[in-house]
């Protein structure tokens, strides 16, 4: 497969919305991967401040009127807190398949009348497929994503 597009791009905390992508397919294709990478899914140790688990302690007393004591505080910021990002494609208007599960790398991968769990199958790829990156939670400055699609040209395809 040959790469067709990618787009990286940098998330703050607290982002949450929808970035969409819109390729023009210049030929069909007869399989399509469209890739999706992210960073700083979860804070590590170093990542936990005295400040920033005051700033926490705060924000949940403030919406939640709960106090966690700092063992369970530190549990929660270090395994329930995340960056939850997904990926949604559209191939003309139509959709084709969209993948939430809890993983820093994800494929959409379309093939031979298969596809990648929660797409459908698609036999051939023409015209403009958008992609959306689904946002829904970022927990650190500075998270970076990278998009990507690649695809294998359908060589029985007659010319456009």
């Amino acid at each position: 497969m040959r790469q067709l597009f990618h787009a990286e791009g940098i998330l703050n905390r607290d982002f949450v919305g929808q970035i969409t992508y819109t390729v023009c397919l210049e030929k069909p294709c007869r399989a399509m991967d469209i890739a999706m990478t992210f960073d700083r899914q979860h804070f590590s140790e170093e990542d936990i401040t005295p400040e920033m688990e005051e700033s926490v302690l705060l924000e949940i007393r403030e919406k939640y009127g709960l106090s966690p004591d700092p063992c369970e505080l530190r549990r929660m910021m270090l395994q329930d807190m995340k960056t939850e990002i997904h990926l949604l494609a559209m191939m003309n208007d139509t959709f084709i398949g969209c993948i939430h599960r809890q993983l820093t790398e994800r494929h959409m991968h379309f093939e031979n009348g298969l596809a990648t769990e929660g797409c459908l199958p698609v036999d051939r790829f023409e015209g403009v497929l958008q992609v959306t990156v689904l946002v829904f939670n970022v927990i650190m400055d500075g998270t970076r994503y990278t998009l990507s699609v690649s695809g294998e040209e359908d060589q029985d395809a007659a010319p456009v």
